[in-house]
């Protein structure tokens, strides 16, 4: 008994170039979202609440559409947008991560 369905790697090619879209799109919406959540979350430390909440809306003003998108295009679409979206987060994170070890006077080496 075959365990996928007649025709599903046919089907997958056929999606292929919707699925590296949606992939780029995620990993680009990703990329900005989380790279303005540093900034976001800075503006509201320091009690610009006004330009952080405008910050935070226009964050999911982009997301939200291309998400969407990645909807009405079937659910392999919308899992590779997402799939960007974590793997922009990773490496957001990641980055950041470097960066406030780097500043610690002992380079991040005493732990």
């Amino acid at each position: 008994m075959n365990a996928f369905p007649t025709g599903t790697l046919s089907a997958l090619a056929s999606d292929l170039p919707a699925l590296v879209l949606a992939l780029a799109a995620g990993l680009i919406a990703g990329g900005g979202f989380f790279l303005l959540l540093r900034r976001n979350t800075g503006l509201f430390a320091t009690g610009r609440i006004g330009l952080a909440v405008t910050m935070q809306i226009a964050r999911f003003t982009v997301l939200v559409p291309v998400l969407v998108l990645a909807a009405r295009e079937g659910a392999g679409p919308l899992l590779a947008a997402a799939l960007g979206l974590v793997i922009a987060r990773r490496m957001v994170v990641g980055r950041a991560r470097r960066q406030s070890v780097a500043m610690l006077p002992d380079g991040g080496r005493s732990s």
